[in-house]
C-alpha cells in the first residue's frame, strides 16, 4: 500500500499532470504527498557571475519556487490530501533519488523530459526523469504528454 508519494515539481505542464495523478493515487490510498524541487544554479552561471550576483539569483529562485510550491500545496490540500514541500539545492535527479531513499517514499511521480531531443544533444543535458528511473529504489511513475 502506498503511503508516501514524492512529486517532482517545477510548475511545468508535465509536473502539473504528475501532481494531478499523484493526488488521485493519494486519495485512493490515503497517502500523503511531498512536493520537491531543486534550485541549484548551474555551474556555468556561477562561473561568470560575481558571488553576490550568484547568491542573489539563488535567493530569488528559491523565493520563486517557494511561491509555486505554496500554490501546488493549496491544490493538494483542497483535494483533502496531506502535503508538505521541500526545496533542495542539488542537481534535480540525484536530489530526488537521494531524498526518496532517505525519507522512504513508496512512489516518485515525475513528468517526462521537458527538453526536446535536439536541445539535449546540443547542450549535453540528460533527462531528470531518466536519471530517476535508472537510480531510484522505489517505483517511479513517469507522466507523458
Amino acid at each position: 500500500m502506498l503511503k508516501k508519494i514524492l512529486v517532482a515539481y517545477d510548475n511545468g505542464v508535465k509536473a502539473q499532470k504528475a501532481l494531478e495523478t499523484a493526488i488521485e493515487i493519494a486519495q485512493g490510498c490515503r497517502a500523503e504527498i511531498c512536493l520537491l524541487t531543486s534550485v541549484e544554479i548551474p555551474g556555468f552561471v556561477s562561473s561568470v557571475a560575481s558571488p553576490d550576483m550568484s547568491k542573489d539569483l539563488e535567493e530569488q529562485t528559491r523565493r520563486f519556487f517557494a511561491d509555486i510550491l505554496k500554490e501546488a500545496e493549496a491544490q493538494v490540500i483542497q483535494a483533502g490530501v496531506p502535503v508538505n514541500s521541500v526545496i533542495l539545492n542539488e542537481r534535480p535527479g540525484p536530489a530526488l533519488v537521494r531524498y526518496a531513499d532517505q525519507e522512504e517514499f513508496d512512489l516518485i511521480a515525475i513528468g517526462s523530459a521537458n527538453r526536446g531531443k535536439l536541445e539535449r544533444v546540443l547542450l549535453g543535458l540528460g533527462s531528470v526523469s531518466n536519471y530517476v528511473l535508472q537510480h531510484a529504489k522505489c517505483p517511479v511513475l513517469v507522466i507523458k504528454d
